[in-house]
């Protein structure tokens, strides 16, 4: 997949979401004579919001890792967490082994892969952890190279309060009432924090901010 096909499935996939989130808008927060259907809609709002937050995030930076395994980047030119993404099937297989040879073997195999073109395997390597809290959403930024900017911190209590722990009392059956106001600072901050997200990785595939920085580059053996 090579730049402008990112940027396009990128777009695409941001675009779907943002129409529906959109009119879930125009529903929940019309005037309804019904108050029932109108916190029903409320509530709705509340596990939509949310889907489309993991969703997004996940498929989009797989969609990312999908467009670093065509450059044919060797993996040492690649920023730390990727090459870990890289090495992480061989780091699997020798996890549960205490013999030196084949923790031998491993570092041969990782030292000798570093060489090799980037491949890793998105669906493994973007993991929501069970539910994309903040803590989770950090992990996945750092874990494809990525800077977790001050953007997003400011937004965690907002992720884990009204964005996971509301949805989970909703999907789990408790019967909380959401108000209107309720629904549109969801699905106002969802927004926003998609467009992040996507400016974020547009920029880092137009940039090339995958590859790691001469200052980070170990240095040369001093004689």
């Amino acid at each position: 997949m090579d730049l402008q096909r990112f940027g396009e499935k990128i777009q695409k996939n941001l675009a779907q979401r943002k129409i529906e989130l959109s009119r879930l808008r125009i529903l929940a927060l019309s005037t309804h004579p019904d108050r029932a259907q109108e916190s029903l809609l409320c509530r709705a709002v509340v596990v939509f919001s949310y889907a489309h937050w993991e969703g997004f995030v996940k498929s989009s930076s797989q969609l990312y890792i999908e467009h670093l395994n065509t450059l044919q980047i060797p993996v040492l030119k690649l920023k730390k967490p990727l090459q870990a993404a890289h090495v992480l099937t061989y780091l699997s297989q020798a996890g549960n082994s205490s013999r030196t040879s084949v923790l031998g073997e491993l570092l041969e195999k990782i030292d000798t892969d570093r060489k090799e073109p980037f491949f890793a395997n998105p669906a493994k390597c973007i993991a929501t952890g069970g539910n994309l809290s903040s803590e989770a959403f950090k992990d996945i930024v750092i874990g494809i190279g990525l800077p977790y900017s001050d953007a997003y911190s400011t937004r965690q209590a907002f992720i884990d309060e009204k964005l996971v722990h509301s949805r989970n009392q909703v999907v789990h059956g408790e019967m909380i009432p959401f108000t209107q106001a309720d629904a549109g600072e969801r699905l106002d901050a969802v927004r926003t924090l998609l467009d992040m997200y996507a400016n974020q990785l547009l920029d880092a595939a137009r940039d090339g901010l995958y590859l790691m920085t001469e200052t980070s580059q170990p240095s040369a053996p001093h004689r």
